[in-house]
């Protein structure tokens, strides 16, 4: 009878040695970055509010602000308490919309006695810079909170431009510190950097 030849000779240890490493090195290294996967849902991630963050908000910071409750459209509203509010001028601050079922957050601001067009006039030291803004969508919104912060920050001064008619905006220190609330807790909700 013939002799049988081992089957695990030391080469074939070696060739298993080399492709189960490096097998377990892939699988280790794609593991790391799981959370880098490719986004298939068609949906984009920019408003969206972890659970965290979102308590954080409802437990913390909420009580600085007015509620109010739209069933129709799954939404709560947040309207800062100490905004100005006033029948004879025209108003323009943030809002927080939080969004329930789809877990997103969106900054909106309310325009009060007057209609878009607008034209936010800022007057930086000898500079003068124009942002137009019409009711857009979230997206517009949230540019727009994002081209105030670093404004607000140099300690800019602010007009409402309608109809050629200059009107003041966010001129009281108070008012410009509630501005500064709404777009910290809104980028804090959304974990983002401010801008």
């Amino acid at each position: 009878m013939p002799n049988k030849s081992p089957i695990l000779t030391p080469d074939l240890i070696q060739i298993l040695k080399i492709f189960l490493g490096t097998a377990l090195g892939i699988v280790l290294v794609f593991s790391l970055f799981d959370g880098y996967r490719a986004d298939n849902t068609k949906k984009g991630r920019s408003f969206q509010v972890a659970d965290a963050d979102r308590l954080f908000f409802l437990n913390l910071r909420s009580i600085h602000y007015d509620r109010e409750v739209r069933l129709e459209a799954g939404m709560e509203i947040y309207r800062h308490g100490k905004r100005s509010e006033s029948d004879l001028v025209p108003s323009f601050f943030p809002s927080l919309l939080l969004h329930s079922k789809q877990k997103e957050a969106y900054l909106f601001f309310e325009l009060g006695r007057a209609e878009y067009p607008i034209q936010i006039q800022v007057s930086l030291g000898d500079r003068v810079i124009q942002i137009p803004f019409d009711l857009g969508g979230n997206t517009a919104h949230k540019v727009l909170g994002e081209q105030l912060w670093p404004l607000l920050q140099q300690d800019a001064s602010f007009s409402l431009l309608l109809r050629d008619k200059e009107l003041p905006l966010w001129q009281t220190e108070s008012e410009k510190e509630v501005l500064k609330t709404v777009l910290t807790d809104y980028f804090r909700l959304l974990n983002q950097p401010q801008p």
